[in-house]
């Protein structure tokens, strides 16, 4: 059995090994470098196989990426700089990923050799003439969206600020420019409120719409405001209060009746050569009153949306919001033995009061509220 064990250890070694050496004759470097350091890790006897993979793929690989950067010639094209950034990047986590393993001696006393080398200055420079390739970019397009109100280079240029962030913290104004191109590139959208309502709780609701809640709304490339006189508003949202309606109040009585036979005793009568057992019932009743109460409301207007640049309508949408009121009680007079499962279950001594006018046109107000952020998020504001 240990023989059979030590041989399936050798068997799962040697395909490891084989393993290794077929993604260096594929040519997948990548690969083999990131097997042969896990493999080598942490081993104290480290297998000459595994070594001269890692060494071979670290060659291979620093030979193809110092290649690639001078095939890019980013002096003479600038907008390769952010990748050979990237490219010496690769190079200098390579290195971190090998010098703990340094220096490389097998178990069979095979030495590997490494080129390693500082690219501190080479990404140094790499790092300052990326910056300045995308902050040239952003103040390019910068102009372009501040000349011709073009929003989408507003936000390219943003983009292309980031990046810078991501490279080099504080380079130059990169803050100011930002806030510059939120500033070109961002949707402004004015909210105005026309209260056509000829009703005692018009203004209430007039007031509940500006308290919506614009956060909900704002984005990084959406601003909102109300009745804002702004000759650059983008968008113009017309929200409209057209009309209110309360009915009466309802009330509706139900009244029947139930009745049930309930036994009450079990007699035993002897008779001459039997007992016969008698049942006695009484007849129970109760007499049920469900009492209804109902009252409605509507709140209509209606939301219409404008670019303001061409005074086009791009959409109109009628808002339509209902608050029913419906109040329940179940009462009985009489013998509870008497009344069904069904019934039992309805019983009910409160009634709620009606609700006042104020706060069924406060419930209008929140549910037309809602319905005006649904509609306002919903729609691509462009």
């Amino acid at each position: 059995m240990k023989r059979f064990v030590y041989m399936l250890v050798m068997m799962t070694s040697m395909m490891a090994c084989k393993s290794v050496s077929k993604m260096v004759e594929k040519g997948e470097y990548d690969k083999a470098f990131d097997y042969s350091i896990k493999k080598l890790t942490g081993e104290k006897n480290k297998k000459t196989e595994y070594v001269k993979a890692l060494e071979k793929a670290y060659t291979k690989l620093n030979t193809a990426t110092l290649k690639e950067v001078e095939r890019l010639n980013a002096s003479a094209k600038p907008e390769n700089w952010p990748k050979v950034l990237q490219l010496y990047n690769s190079i200098d986590k390579r290195q971190d990923k090998l010098e703990p393993l340094l220096p490389l001696v097998s178990v069979d006393g095979y030495v590997a050799s490494f080129d390693m080398r500082s690219y501190s200055n080479e990404i140094m420079d790499a790092e300052d003439k990326a910056s300045a390739y995308h902050y040239s970019n952003a103040l390019a397009l910068l102009d372009r969206a501040e000349k011709i109100g073009d929003k989408s280079s507003a936000k390219s240029a943003l983009s292309e600020l980031q990046k810078i962030e991501k490279i080099k913290l504080n380079y130059k104004d990169t803050q100011r420019q930002k806030d510059k191109a939120i500033a070109l590139g961002i949707t402004r959208v004015n909210i105005q409120i026309y209260n056509g309502l000829r009703d005692f709780h018009s203004d209430n609701i007039e007031r509940s719409l500006y308290d919506m809640s614009l956060a909900k709304l704002d984005k990084t490339w959406l601003d909102f405001s109300y009745n804002s006189r702004d000759a650059q508003s983008d968008y113009i949202v017309e929200v409209a209060l057209n009309e209110i309606f309360f009915s009466p109040e309802r009330e509706r009585l139900h009244t029947y009746s139930e009745s049930k036979e309930i036994l009450i005793s079990k007699d035993q009568v002897k008779g001459d050569s039997t007992t016969i057992e008698k049942q006695v019932y009484e007849k129970v009743k109760a007499d049920i009153t469900e009492l209804f109460r109902e009252k409605q409301s509507e709140l209509h207007g209606n939301i219409r949306i404008i670019n303001a640049r061409t005074s086009k309508v791009m959409k109109t949408v009628p808002v339509n919001v209902y608050f029913d009121f419906k109040g329940y009680s179940c009462q009985y007079i009489g013998d509870k033995r008497a009344l069904t499962d069904e019934t039992n279950k309805k019983l009910d001594n409160y009634i709620e009061p009606f609700p006042s006018d104020f706060v069924l046109a406060d419930n209008l107000a929140a549910a037309f509220q809602d319905a005006v952020v649904k509609e306002l998020k919903n729609f691509k504001f462009e």
